[in-house]
């Protein structure tokens, strides 16, 4: 999957929709006026009368125009209140559809399997950590990633699919999943499902009306039933219009996201089973819950019995994945059984040792420039067994902490702290100002814990903070978000990273808060001033003299533009903050080739020496993430060469989930 493409192609597909929602809605309001204005004119005149039919109706077109206009406004309130319902984000449609979300306290086995698939998944792909929901009412093996940012996504499985399938196929289902986190599906999916509910409750309504007068004798009721009747067909024919054009997008997009979810593991075996355990299962997909027809293409396989499927039919995701399967003998199978916990030995297997040597290795490394930017949203299988290998790595405790959204906060604050006393002294004192003294102590307690753990995993708790985050009520949320602003701009001698990191935990928790950020069009030559800001910041971070610095800076400036630039000027002793602030805010605004470009040239700055030290790495990754650009452990690609092309075995958290259940 080429992220920026993928991007670029969502917006295509949005404006394809919205035409497609247009014309379904057009269609609709004009056959039900029609109906109406039919319906009232034959109940209204004698069917003897002189006067032509079709006269009687042009005679009564000011009741079509009403009645159109009644029709529209049913149409845009029910979507607006649907669109309301969700705006929550990943969570809200995931409770809506009767999910109930995985605690990171839990016990059970199978649930923290899920939970450590989940944080392996976002780590390595560079996101934010998606709430993690169970559908328990729902036997059949069907999942959905669904919200309109990664910031506020959630990852759903149905109790099916959490009992049945082992672990690679579940790391094949949710590495799906994240391909539509990742390249737009996931937002233009839940966008979507206002507009197709303002088209279903139509039909809802008409059906109501048929069972209320159904037994009815009399004409005028007779002639009602025949009315209402007409308006559900019509209402069910603009739901389908609706899903043309997505069902056609959809299909492919499917397709696609298999294949990532294939790069993800490097193993075509996890998901290809899964969708093999889906047609062998007497459940199938099949969702039972009666709330999520208008969100049915949001999952990974059909999940409602339909004549028009938004998914392609399982046989051809099953012969894509791999080709010499027998797909005659998949009809001759016995329905699937139920998958056993695996053993605790297998739990207890290590994780590969390349993975886990990564995080120790300090020393500095080569980059290619030429393919950073191709890595963005794109994480393969080495990004997946060093995320896991961060996850391993940290302290139990300091995990406990990501829990609750009050201890989570304390975690979240404290990666911000400057490692400058003088500084940290002020960032704690303004916690205490905002928070109290309570949770001041608890923040200046824990940053000497965080600021003994390797730099390579702050942004990852940063990321993993969120859930617990999004437990709290939505007036504590935006005090943080002030909070974290107020302690990056602590002092214009903070660290550049420190900032960014600060800054960056203030933008993921606002984002959860207030929605995305909507995307850009601007050019690069538009956005001239503010690129100088951010290659000097770089550039002066990861050099120690201001030659170096300025040599960098040329490097990766002027490959993105070569004809006319700012002159360098290294970050002011005051003031460097709020520039680079500001010039974040506007750059994020680049359209995706551009910010494509961008990535690659800032690649080049860092890597202007030869060699990437791990502080540079996450200064640059925690850049790109601030851009939307989300970047997979860079590390972890240099370090590809160590690991081998294999499945990962199940791992020990997963273990100490299934010993704490006994």
């Amino acid at each position: 999957m080429h992220f920026f493409a993928a991007q670029a192609a969502a917006r295509r597909r949005t404006r394809r929709l919205l035409v497609a929602y247009a014309l379904a809605v057009a269609v609709v309001v004009a056959a039900i006026s029609w109906v109406v204005l039919a319906t009232l004119v034959m109940l209204a005149t004698d069917a003897y009368s002189p006067v032509p039919y079709s006269a009687r109706m042009a005679a009564n077109l000011d009741v079509a125009v009403f009645t159109g206009m009644i029709v529209l406004g049913v149409i845009a309130f029910a979507s607006l209140y649907r669109s309301y319902q969700l705006r929550g984000g990943g969570g809200a449609v995931a409770r809506a559809l009767g999910g109930e979300r995985v605690p990171r306290e839990t016990a059970d086995p199978k649930r923290r399997r899920l939970l450590n698939v989940v944080d392996e998944m976002a780590i390595a792909s560079g996101v934010p950590v998606p709430a993690v929901y169970v559908l328990e009412q729902e036997n059949g093996i069907n999942a959905f990633a669904a919200g309109l940012a990664p910031t506020d996504a959630a990852i759903a499985v149905t109790r099916g699919a959490l009992e049945r399938l082992t672990r690679a196929e579940l790391q094949g289902v949710i590495g799906h999943e994240f391909s539509h986190v990742l390249n737009g599906d996931m937002r233009l999916n839940t966008r979507l499902a206002g507009p197709l509910f303002g088209l279903l409750v139509i039909a809802i309504v008409a059906r109501h009306v048929v069972e209320g007068l159904r037994g009815a004798r009399d004409r005028r009721a007779g002639a009602f039933v025949l009315a209402a009747l007409a308006i559900m067909v019509i209402g069910y024919l603009g739901v389908w219009l609706g899903r043309l054009l997505q069902a056609a997008i959809c299909r492919q997009r499917e397709f696609l996201a298999d294949a990532s979810s294939v790069q993800f593991t490097r193993d075509t075996t996890g998901l290809r089973d899964a969708l093999v355990r889906i047609a062998r299962s007497g459940a199938g997909s099949r969702v039972a819950s009666a709330e999520g027809e208008d969100l049915a293409h949001l999952f990974i396989a059909s999940a409602y019995d339909r004549a028009f499927a938004t998914h392609p039919p399982l046989p051809e995701r099953i012969r894509a994945l791999d080709p010499r399967f027998d797909l005659d003998a998949l009809g001759r199978l016995a329905p699937e059984p139920v998958a056993e916990v695996a053993d605790a030995d297998e739990l207890l297997a290590p994780a590969p040792a390349a993975a886990s040597s990564a995080l120790a290795g300090g020393a500095p490394r080569a980059l290619d420039p030429a393919r950073v930017a191709s890595r963005v949203g794109n994480p393969g299988l080495d990004a997946v067994r060093y995320a896991r290998a961060l996850r391993e790595a940290l302290p139990d405790d300091l995990a406990d902490l990501l829990a609750r959204g009050s201890t989570a906060a304390c975690v979240w604050l404290a990666v911000g702290l400057s490692a400058d006393a003088a500084i940290r002294a002020r960032q704690v004192a303004t916690v205490a100002a905002a928070l109290g003294p309570a949770v001041a102590d608890a923040v200046g307690r824990l940053h000497p814990r965080i600021a003994a753990l390797p730099v390579l995993q702050r942004l990852p708790l940063l990321q993993r903070a969120l859930p617990a985050l999004a437990q709290l009520p939505r007036e504590r949320r935006l005090a943080l978000v002030a909070l974290g602003r107020d302690l990056a701009r602590a002092d214009a001698r903070i660290d550049v990273l420190e900032w960014l990191l600060g800054t960056l935990g203030a933008r993921y928790l606002g984002e959860q808060v207030d929605g995305p950020a909507q995307g850009g069009t601007l050019g690069l030559e538009d956005a001239a001033a503010e690129l100088g800001v951010l290659f000097a910041a770089l550039a002066h971070h990861g050099h120690a003299d201001d030659a170096a610095a300025r040599r960098a800076y040329e490097r990766g400036l002027g490959a993105l533009l070569p004809r006319a630039r700012p002159d360098y000027a290294a970050p002011s002793a005051t003031g460097w903050a709020g520039a680079l602030d500001a010039a974040l805010a506007r750059l994020d605004r680049l359209a995706p080739a551009a910010k494509e470009l961008l990535v690659e040239a800032l690649a080049r700055c860092v890597e202007h020496d030869g060699r990437v030290e791990p502080g540079e790495a996450e200064l640059f990754r925690a850049t790109c993430a601030a851009l939307h650009c989300p970047l997979p452990p860079l590390l972890a690609a240099l370090d590809a060469h160590a690991a081998p092309d294999a499945p990962d075995a199940p791992d020990a958290g997963d273990a100490r989930g299934a010993r704490e259940a006994s």
